[in-house]
């Protein structure tokens, strides 16, 4: 997975995660993935449980393949509609 430096260190600075944590969310069996197209990306968010909260991973589809551009705890309405999923889609 790649990353741009100065945003990775932007990103911890801001949400305390660092992009090179983003394992413990892909490889989550608990994952749960939304597209979505954000700033005309398209995009895949990525929710699950990290360092004892719900994390929401966010991965931009570009031409030489994926990049994370952010890694931030989630909203209380991301963790509604997560929990929603887990007791009806898991």
């Amino acid at each position: 997975m790649n990353w741009d430096e100065a945003k990775r260190y932007k990103n911890l600075f801001k949400h305390g995660l660092d992009f090179t944590n983003a394992n413990y969310v892909l490889k989550n069996k608990y994952r749960y993935d939304v597209d979505v197209v954000r700033n005309n990306e398209e995009c895949t968010q990525s929710f699950a449980y990290v360092f004892e909260y719900l994390a929401v991973l966010t991965v931009v589809h570009v031409d030489d393949g994926e990049r994370i551009i952010s890694f931030r705890k989630a909203s209380k309405r991301e963790k509604e509609k997560y929990h929603e999923w887990l007791r009806n889609d898991s």
